[in-house]
């Protein structure tokens, strides 16, 4: 805050002060000047405080930026992915999604990379035990360290 500004808060309260004194004198109310003088200072500090807080209304450009979670960005099959795992690692009973989504992933590698179906003969020699029985048995609740050694698998065909 600047001289200048605490010069016209000093300009204004005296002159507040004076119009006040002069105009309670002329009412005839006889004032007591000691209680006008507090009574003027307040209300030149809480106007003070008021335009100060409410001077820099501007935005500040030091704001720090939320950066978005991973579910609220990104490519929107690693959000249903992560939103799948998520909802199987929660879930009181057992559900097959999780499973039938490995087994689909693991028939996509090995299209992609071997040309080979699923349930080919060859291509159940390339699938780990683990990962087949995983894909294959009866839909159970894996832990999340399961999880990701399925997953490391299947990247691995």
């Amino acid at each position: 805050m600047t001289a200048r500004t605490w010069r016209r808060r000093l300009l204004g309260g005296v002159v507040t002060y004076a119009v006040l004194e002069v105009g309670l004198e002329l009412a005839k109310a006889d004032p007591d000047p000691l209680r006008l003088a507090a009574l003027v200072a307040c209300g030149v500090a809480v106007l003070g405080l008021l335009g100060d807080a409410l001077a820099d209304a501007e935005p500040s450009w030091d704001v720090p930026v939320d950066v978005p979670s991973l579910r609220e960005r990104g490519d929107p099959r690693l959000r249903h992915y992560v939103g799948l795992i998520d909802a199987h690692l929660a879930a009181r009973n057992p559900d097959p999604a999780l499973r039938d989504r490995l087994r689909l992933l693991a028939g996509q590698v090995l299209v992609q990379r071997h040309a080979l179906a699923l349930d080919d003969a060859r291509a159940r020699d390339l699938v780990p035990p683990e990962l087949a029985a995983v894909i294959g048995g009866p839909p159970r609740r894996l832990a999340a360290a399961e999880i990701d050694r399925c997953l490391t698998q299947i990247e691995e065909l």
